[in-house]
């Protein structure tokens, strides 16, 4: 596949386009290539950045000088690179000038800037604010009481401890059935969660937690905050880091966070 061709399938993904057999070809190259899902995650995050209202002259220079940052000698580097900054900046001013009018880039301005974004490992489009893998400390799970569930709780080791979450969400699931009241199968199953982008599923897990009274209570309060960090959902982070007590284990980090997104 070409990349004209991948960045097709994220764009027709962004804009609820994909035909049934796209869907499926997409992913499939997500499910065999953690790079080209990490590409789509880039892709999406410009998308709607740019997607958004620019009706202040603030706001474009802010953009072009966030293009800027990219770099002329990138672009020269890339056939008719120059030609594609200049054209880049001239959509931006254009729209700039419409009252209440949404950029609408073309698909290939979203494909020059997450193959920039990419190689340089930086969101130049993103707005600035603390990231949720900055905070998030992912604890090795291992569980002492092992039973008569001994396999399914080796597999549910070597899943999570080796970060493969969605495998890890499958064995936590089934030991959660068999002890619907244990708090760290719950724990780790809701951080597995979390790490899918699972937000939903994962706040039900750690609210639950919170408003319980396991060891794990104030761990849920705070990786509920980076659930809600992960999302963006900065105004919610903050009301859940204001009510993590002295005590907590992770209360110093919380204080950290809190001073960056207030």
């Amino acid at each position: 596949m070409t990349p004209e061709e991948k960045y097709e399938l994220f764009e027709k993904f962004c804009s609820n386009e994909l035909s049934i057999n796209e869907k499926a070809r997409l992913n499939k190259l997500i499910e065999d290539d953690d790079v080209v899902r990490q590409e789509l995650n880039v892709y999406k995050e410009l998308y709607a950045h740019l997607d958004t209202n620019f009706n202040s002259k603030k706001e474009e220079e802010a953009l072009k000088t966030n293009l800027k940052k990219i770099g002329d000698n990138y672009f020269a580097k890339m056939p008719k690179g120059k030609v594609i900054k200049e054209k880049i900046e001239k959509k931006i001013h254009k729209e700039t000038t419409k009252k209440s009018k949404v950029i609408k880039l073309p698909a290939w301005s979203y494909a020059v800037a997450a193959s920039v974004a990419i190689i340089f490992g930086v969101y130049f489009f993103s707005q600035s604010g603390p990231k949720y893998n900055d905070f998030a400390s992912i604890p090795e799970l291992s569980i002492t009481e092992r039973g008569d569930a001994k396999e399914i709780v080796k597999n549910a080791e070597n899943a999570f401890n080796s970060k493969n979450y969605v495998v890890a969400e499958k064995y936590l699931s089934e030991l959660i059935s068999r002890d619907e009241n244990n708090t760290e199968y719950q724990f780790y199953y809701g951080i597995s969660l979390v790490e899918q982008d699972k937000y939903v599923e994962a706040s039900q897990v750690f609210k639950s937690l919170q408003n319980g009274n396991s060891v794990y209570k104030h761990k849920a309060v705070w990786f509920e905050a980076l659930n809600q960090l992960k999302q963006k959902k900065y105004d919610q982070c903050a009301e859940l880091l204001k009510i993590l007590p002295a005590e907590a284990e992770d209360y110093n980090q919380a204080q950290k966070l809190l001073k960056k997104i207030q």
